[in-house]
């Protein structure tokens, strides 16, 4: 049984919480998939990596960890870092990779959180304290530095304290997200009625998704008590990660 079958949550769960709650009540309790959409497509396509060559020298890297895969009993959460660096003054900088533009040069929140969150899966595992990320966004093709600090840590951790019992709770937190977010979302037919063209099941924004489990699996079942039991962390994978020179 994989660790997301045992109650952890994924960094992407995270990203999409900060993005629009009713993402992961969507996925987590009524457990519908989201349609393909022209981010998933992009995100699958394979990237230049040389965006990442200034970084190295401003940085000073002695070791670039890439598709770096990392887990947290303590947090519950699980996640495939796009690339972590290694400086030579030991400092560790979590990068990621967007198909999308950036935010008139600044990052995007559901960003900065996800880079939070893997900031925490970096310092549970390796233990060093991270202090800064970079997030690249290839559509207009610029790199953007932010601050990972103790609040923004703080609100992750938040974050998952909620995702949490909303799942337990099974609770619809409505849609929160302005109808423009909303336009390029898979989850979209499920959330909007009358704002997708597609033949699924809709349901109004002012009223709770009507469930469809089935007799698939509850979040009950997922999630045994307050905190899931899960698995002790394989340590050996982290030396068996790419390097990038």
């Amino acid at each position: 049984m994989s660790s997301v079958e045992q109650g952890f949550f994924t960094v992407v769960d995270v990203k999409r919480y900060a993005y629009c709650p009713r993402i992961v009540f969507i996925t987590h309790v009524l457990h519908l998939e989201e349609r393909v959409s022209e981010a998933m497509e992009m995100g699958a396509e394979e990237h230049d990596t040389s965006f990442i060559t200034p970084l190295l020298a401003k940085l000073r890297v002695s070791r670039v960890l890439r598709g770096l895969e990392l887990e947290s009993e303590r947090l519950g959460l699980v996640g495939k870092l796009d690339y972590l660096l290694v400086t030579r003054d030991r400092e560790l900088v979590p990068v990621e990779v967007k198909w999308s533009e950036s935010l008139g040069g600044r990052i995007k929140w559901d960003h900065r959180v996800q880079l939070a969150a893997y900031a925490l899966l970096v310092e549970d595992n390796l233990g060093s304290t991270v202090k800064r990320g970079y997030v690249y966004y290839l559509k207009d093709k610029r790199i953007v530095e932010t601050l990972i600090d103790d609040e923004i840590k703080g609100i992750v951790r938040r974050m998952l304290s909620s995702m949490h019992e909303m799942v337990l709770m099974e609770r619809d937190p409505g849609v929160r997200a302005p109808l423009s977010r909303c336009l390029n979302c898979g989850y979209l037919s499920y959330c909007r009625s009358g704002s997708s063209g597609g033949s699924e099941k809709k349901v109004s924004p002012g009223t709770p998704i009507v469930k469809i489990l089935g007799d698939r699996e509850g979040p009950e079942g997922r999630f045994p008590g307050k905190r899931p039991r899960m698995p002790e962390l394989d340590n050996s994978r982290r030396d068996s990660e790419d390097m990038v020179k």
